[in-house]
């Protein structure tokens, strides 16, 4: 009775302050039910690049020259001869690759917290919010919208926020954790609130639920299992996810976005790896040429986003590696999978001989020598020499497995770069993230 009540307020107060969320949702599930999702995904490219040619100054003047374009995408060969859209070409050219025919109204800027070099700034298009993909995700959790929900922030919201989501969102109860000041008190006080309401969804950054998870394990509190816990913002180490399914009771599920594009794939309950949001957004893998990469190949990320008509990314390379999956999943969804993103590829550890150390591979060597830790970065200096920093979860803990780590890596460099492992009090951080990988080489 009592659900059933707050999903017909949920429904009431949708129609009232977003009537158009109810038909969004119902067309993203349709989306599914389309016998070629591939054939789809190429039309709102063609739809969009469409757009792009006649609104957008910046893709007139990049694109000009490209005699193919004259016809129009026919096909995805033809797509892969555009010239991907920079990083730095998206931070110097702002203005004008904002459409010319989109009201003020319909849309809101967004910029990035700059934990890969300097901020950049993009504009979200209102009229395609990512709440319909955020509920088709929990969906198949069986998590619902209007169910309990608790989250776990960097920062602690302004009061006057606080207050416009309570009354947004009453009756259903959701509870916040600010983990930039943790105290024992504000940890007891959470945890309470949480077997109180006894919320369906725990989400947060990766590390600040860890920490809360290390919290609950190491004074052998128990919690209210949820039904899912949502990952974000940081690559999920095997070993972080296996502590933190066993201090909530619940399965982890990750997933992979960024502030210029929100949300572009997630686990399903199976884990067999993220599936693509192939009717929103299209992925591809690349080399060094920008050309596709076999599956199962690890490669450059290009990310076109195909519901933001308000300023268009088309072939945007975020700076990202991933891979491109060739099996299926058993769940039955339509979606391709990739595999969780483990780095960037902008972001390395480099040796003087041009030796690179990807993200991905730290992650796979580091496994096994994680569950001592409460948090890692690697900090790279301009002489090429890495410190391992490190957060132990005891006093006694850390010294022996952290050596261990500067030892495979040294090895892994081929003993051209001195590495160290040090304990401290608190990682560095940038903003609201936690960077793997710290660079100050030039």
């Amino acid at each position: 009775m009592k659900n059933s009540f707050l999903k017909a307020v949920f429904s009431f107060k949708t129609k009232i302050v977003d009537p158009k969320l109810e038909g969004l949702r119902r067309s993203t599930a349709a989306n599914l039910q389309v016998e070629d999702l591939t054939q789809l995904n190429l039309r709102k490219r063609q739809d969009l690049l469409k757009h792009a040619l006649t609104h957008s100054p910046f893709y007139q003047k990049k694109y000009k020259g490209l005699d193919f374009l004259k016809k129009g995408i026919i096909r995805n060969e033809d797509f892969t001869k555009l010239p991907p859209l920079t990083r730095c070409e998206l931070r110097e050219n702002f203005g004008s690759i904002q459409a010319d025919n989109i009201s003020k109204a319909h849309f809101r800027k967004a910029s990035t917290s700059g934990s890969t070099g300097f901020p950049i700034s993009v504009l979200h298009d209102r009229r395609h919010p990512e709440t319909p993909i955020r509920w088709r995700i929990l969906n198949w959790w069986d998590v619902q919208p209007w169910e309990n929900q608790a989250f776990i922030y960097r920062y602690q919201r302004p009061l006057l926020k606080r207050l416009k989501n309570n009354l947004l969102w009453w009756p259903t109860q959701r509870i916040f954790l600010a983990a930039a000041d943790l105290n024992e008190k504000k940890l007891n006080k959470f945890v309470r609130d949480f077997n109180r309401i006894k919320p369906t969804l725990l989400q947060g950054y990766v590390d600040v639920v860890f920490e809360f998870a290390l919290y609950l394990l190491d004074n052998n509190i128990k919690i209210h299992p949820p039904k899912m816990v949502w990952v974000t913002s940081a690559p999920l180490f095997e070993e972080q996810r296996e502590l933190m399914e066993k201090a909530f009771g619940a399965p982890v599920c990750d997933q992979y976005g960024n502030t210029e594009i929100l949300l572009i794939a997630a686990e399903c309950p199976k884990q067999n790896g993220l599936h693509i949001m192939q009717d929103t957004v299209y992925i591809e893998f690349v080399d060094q040429d920008n050309l596709p990469v076999p599956p199962n190949t690890t490669g450059k990320i290009l990310l076109t986003d195909l519901t933001n008509y308000a300023f268009p990314l088309i072939r945007y390379e975020i700076g990202d590696e991933g891979k491109h999956l060739d099996h299926t999943c058993s769940c039955g969804l339509p979606l391709p999978l990739m595999e969780n993103v483990r780095g960037r590829q902008t972001v390395n550890i480099k040796t003087p001989s041009g030796l690179r150390i990807r993200g991905e591979h730290l992650m796979a060597m580091f496994d096994g020598h994680m569950k001592v830790f409460k948090e890692i970065q690697l900090q790279q200096e301009e002489d090429y020499s890495v410190c391992i920093a490190y957060v132990p979860r005891t006093a006694n803990e850390g010294q022996k497995e952290a050596e261990k780590m500067a030892n495979l890596l040294m090895q892994r460099a081929r003993s051209e770069i001195v590495v160290t492992a040090k304990r401290v009090d608190q990682i560095e951080r940038t903003t609201i993230k936690t960077p793997l990988i710290i660079s100050h080489l030039k």
